[in-house]
């Protein structure tokens, strides 16, 4: 923390802000991304570099979100006005401390600090396995991101479940200090406050909640980490008390920006664009060498689409893949504008996002979803599609066959049923809770899984017999539609149903 203290100190002091930080993974010297991004060796050691091995720092990035926070609340926005050469320097010296290395310690090569090996574990994964607690800070101090997840979707955090679970507090507090964010989810959706109270580790509990660690999240059984205490002093730790002053300071102090890094690479599905739309966006892929698609597949990052004066678009196929994965959505001015950029890596997505389709919010909203990492939109329940198969579906302006639907629920974490759910089956099974309506225990469906979905009309086998259980409802289709379009199981009431 005292070390923490000195870099924000050194920031407030220096009058220079850094720009979009990056570290180098050859010599972990950082710089502005602007000032680095087309050298050819490093401005501070002249040792080569690659634009491979400039990768973004979290913890700079991180700190000057909360020089700036502070800046508002003390009246002084003009701190970053006087510059002085001593800056990198001083810094470079302070973030050493954090990890106790040498000033100069040398880093060997890496040719990408984040890349995934065949169970999707980055090299920070495998040392915080290996309680390698060393080459964690190494990794870490070189720019490893601590919110990737594996194929398994565990992160380095959620890896060190297992090292709560043993009271290994060091690692932990070092990935939190860099940026991992303390709410991610892991097995059954459950935190790593949930274990710590689980196992009665009253340290790592004190650890995840200073730094602001959410004691009300609730796992799939509807619990929250309070309801797994073994101890009146973990009850005690994890009731939610009001907190001072001093401790809401300390907060802000100690929050950290743990958004993920946009990844460098675009792969854009262009949807329904206009012809002179199309042509720009194919001279733009060629020119920044990024790849167009026409259907859309999980690779798909970008979806650039028409939208009206209001910044909203029509709701399409592709747009629901785009909501329910979480991928950027993007009005065609995108295209106008990166034709005249010589990097588009840097450009500020949120200007041209979509702001509905049409319900305002709702694109913003499914891709902070993607990149806090939480459940999709459909985790914890079951769907059985009573549709015919080779048929074309019409829901207002989007169209739709029952194999599109089974690829958005499962893109959705939806699970899809092949044989119609039996109501008395169902009553002795393990209740879950879907995800996205966990907390709110007055949600109509905040105890049904499983969900029956037709197509009303004699003519397209509409069941006879409809279920409107607490744990299993039939439901239209269009049901199905909506709650995609607001990004949420949306109450059948609000549909008439």
């Amino acid at each position: 923390m005292y070390a923490l203290y000195n870099i924000i100190t050194i920031f407030l002091y220096s009058g220079l802000k850094p720009v979009s930080p990056v570290r180098l993974t050859n010599c972990g010297h950082f710089f502005c991304r602007n000032c680095i991004i087309s050298a050819t060796k490093c401005n501070k050691c002249d040792v080569p570099v690659q634009p491979k091995e400039i990768k973004p720092d979290h913890l700079v990035s991180s700190l000057v979100h909360n020089c700036d926070v502070i800046a508002e609340i003390i009246h002084k926005r003009d701190l970053w006005e006087n510059a002085t050469d001593a800056f990198s320097t001083l810094l470079d010296n302070t973030i050493s401390t954090i990890f106790h290395t040498p000033k100069k310690q040398s880093y060997r090569r890496t040719k990408d600090i984040n890349k995934l090996n065949h169970r999707g574990e980055t090299p920070l994964h495998i040392a915080c396995l290996k309680q390698n607690v060393e080459e964690v800070k190494r990794l870490l101090l070189i720019g490893a991101n601590p919110n990737t997840k594996d194929h398994a979707d565990w992160t380095p955090l959620i890896f060190q479940q297992e090292t709560v679970n043993f009271g290994y507090t060091e690692i932990c507090k070092l990935l939190l200090e860099c940026g991992a964010s303390p709410d991610v989810a892991g097995i059954k959706n459950r935190r790593p406050l949930h274990d710590a109270a689980k196992y009665n580790r009253i340290e790592e509990a004190k650890l995840l909640l200073h730094y602001n660690a959410n004691r009300n999240h609730r796992d799939q059984f509807g619990k929250k980490p309070i309801d797994y205490c073994k101890s009146v002093q973990m009850r005690q730790l994890l009731m939610d008390l009001p907190k001072t002053s001093s401790e809401r300071i300390s907060d802000l102090n100690q929050t950290l920006d743990r958004s993920i890094c946009t990844s460098n690479k675009f792969v854009i599905l262009a949807s329904n664009l206009k012809r002179e739309s199309q042509q720009l966006l194919g001279l733009v892929a060629a020119r920044h060498k990024f790849k167009i698609l026409t259907t859309y597949r999980q690779c798909v990052t970008h979806v650039i689409v028409e939208a009206n004066e209001q910044n909203c678009t029509t709701l399409t196929l592709d747009v629901l893949f785009s909501i329910v994965y979480g991928s950027w959505l993007l009005n065609s001015e995108w295209i106008r504008l990166a034709a005249d950029m010589d990097e588009i890596t840097n450009m500020d997505l949120e200007l041209f996002e979509v702001n509905g389709a049409p319900t305002a919010g709702i694109p913003r909203k499914a891709r902070q979803n993607t990149e806090c990492q939480n459940p999709r939109l459909f985790n914890n329940c079951f769907f059985y599609f009573a549709l015919q198969a080779n048929t074309t579906y019409h829901i207002a302006t989007v169209r739709c066959t029952k194999d599109d639907l089974i690829r958005l629920v499962k893109e959705g974490e939806g699970t899809v049923l092949t044989r119609k759910p039996d109501p008395e089956d169902l009553k002795d099974m393990s209740q879950v809770i879907p995800f996205h309506i966990v907390n709110d225990l007055s949600h109509p469906l905040h105890k049904c899984t499983h969900y029956i979905i037709y197509m009303p009309g004699k003519k397209v086998g509409e069941p006879l017999i409809k279920y409107n259980m607490p744990h299993i409802k039939s439901l239209p289709l269009i049901w199905l539609i909506e709650c995609i379009e607001k990004f949420t199981l949306v109450d059948p009431a609000h549909l008439g149903l």
